[in-house]
Parts: structure tokens; C-alpha cells; sequence
């Protein structure tokens, strides 16, 4: 596959509206699970306890200085690939990710004598990526240029989701960063509409997005590192923000 680079030239920490003070340690609100290290049914109680955690994530947790995360905004997203059959420069901007709170997690694992968590997730709505664009490059043999709105979907989507977590110690408590997650998924459909393309040249560009969906499988196979690493980064930031507040050993205790 062509190698792909992706810059995300925004502040994760901004795109969640986390309050710019630093952060005091908060307390798990009452309906959070807590889970043993010890349990034998360790990735059980986890499952649960997120079940439980995510609708109060998505519509934001005020005691944690935690906004709403659906939708969830990046403020840019570039990608850069320079050949191969999909050749073109793509910027994107004030983009917003929806449905990101239709998650149901299959399955779960987790390491924490290594602190690391493995999640297969899928999303019962399509999650969806909106916000304005401009590209310009080739797509398989055709040019393309435009800015303006854009909106992608990607429908059936399911995810693995590896989270690497390091645990530090501060003022007496162990919290945990984020080191890193890994994000790969499926989908069953890709669908594309980018606004204004060739100046606003309605044929060219209703043929141009015509030919994007009916190739979306060659495309995406062409960008999906790209999306793959925008989606962890985006979840990385959410993730970072609620295991700056809540010290490590009050979510999973002895």
C-alpha cells in the first residue's frame, strides 16, 4: 500500500473542550463500575462497566470536565499522499464525528499486568464525518480538485481498539496516560460527498462524486490508514482526558 502521512494539526485536549486549569482528582460518579484486579471474571466486570460509562462519556461528565463527545470535533486533518492510485493532498477542517455513541463493545481484554486493554466494538449507527474540505490530486486515472463541505459515512463499522496505557504516579496517586491506541476497522459501505468540486462545475462534480462511491472500495483501501489513525487519535484524546481526572486504582482496585 502506498505509504500515507497524517498530520493532525490540532490540540485533542481543545476538541474535547477540556477546561484549560489543570486537572484535580474527581471521584468515579456513583453509576461508574469499579472493577478488581484479582476478579476471575476480570474482562466481564470491565464490559460492564463500560457499557454502563459510555452513555454518561458521550453526553459529558461536568464533575469530570468532560464535555459531550458526540459529535466529536477536529479541528484539521491533513493527508498527504503523494502516489499510487489515489495521489492527492486532502485537508480537512472543523471536522465532526457522529454516532460515535452508537458503540456496543463485543468483546473485551485486558492485560493490566502489561496496562494494556483490547476492545472489538462495533457501531449500531453509521459513523459519520462532516466538515469542510479541499483537495486536489488525482483519484485512479481522473483528476480532482474543490473545496467546500464534505461528508463521508461508513456504514456496518466494527473495531478493534488496542489501548496502551503507562502508569505515573502524581501528588500520591497513580493515574494512567494514554501511550498509545491502535485502531483498525471494517465497513460494509463507504459513502462520499464533497461539495464545490472543479469551481462548482455541477455535472463534473456530480460525476466525480458518482465515480468516488461507485470505487469507494479502492479508495478506501488507499486511505484507510489514514482514517484508522484519525479515529484513534480522536478517541486517545477522550480516553487521556478521563484517566488524567480519575487516578488508575480507583478504576481498578485491589
Amino acid at each position: 500500500m502506498t505509504a500515507n502521512i497524517i498530520k493532525i494539526a490540532c490540540c485533542l485536549v481543545c476538541v474535547v473542550g477540556i477546561a484549560l486549569a489543570a486537572p484535580s482528582t474527581v471521584k468515579l460518579p456513583k453509576d461508574f463500575v469499579q472493577c478488581k484486579r484479582s476478579d476471575p471474571k476480570l474482562n466481564e466486570c470491565i464490559k460492564n462497566a463500560l457499557r454502563k460509562a459510555i452513555p454518561h462519556l458521550v453526553k459529558g461528565v461536568p464533575s469530570f470536565g468532560l464535555y459531550p463527545i458526540d459529535p466529536l470535533r477536529i479541528t484539521a486533518l491533513g493527508i498527504d499522499q503523494g502516489t499510487g492510485p489515489v495521489s492527492i493532498k486532502l485537508n480537512f477542517r472543523d471536522l465532526d464525528i457522529s454516532n460515535i455513541g452508537s458503540v456496543k463493545i463485543d468483546d473485551i481484554f485486558a492485560d493490566l499486568n502489561k496496562n494494556n486493554i483490547t476492545l472489538d466494538v462495533h457501531f449500531e449507527k453509521p459513523i459519520t464525518l462532516d466538515g469542510n474540505y479541499d483537495i486536489k490530486g488525482k483519484v485512479i486515472i481522473l483528476p480532482i480538485t474543490g473545496e467546500g463541505l464534505s461528508k463521508i459515512s461508513l456504514e456496518n463499522l466494527r473495531a478493534k481498539i488496542n489501548v496502551y496505557l503507562n502508569p505515573v504516579v502524581r501528588n500520591g496517586n497513580t493515574y494512567a496516560d494514554v501511550k498509545d491506541i491502535k485502531l483498525t476497522f471494517t465497513t460494509t459501505k463507504m459513502r462520499l460527498k464533497l461539495d464545490n468540486l472543479f469551481k462548482g462545475d455541477k455535472a463534473l462534480g456530480n460525476n466525480m462524486n458518482t465515480f468516488l462511491n461507485e470505487n469507494w472500495k479502492d479508495i478506501l483501501a488507499e486511505l484507510q490508514t489514514n482514517f484508522e489513525s484519525a479515529l484513534a487519535a480522536a478517541f486517545s484524546g477522550v480516553a487521556q482526558q478521563f484517566f488524567s481526572r480519575v487516578p488508575y486504582n480507583q478504576v481498578f482496585i485491589e
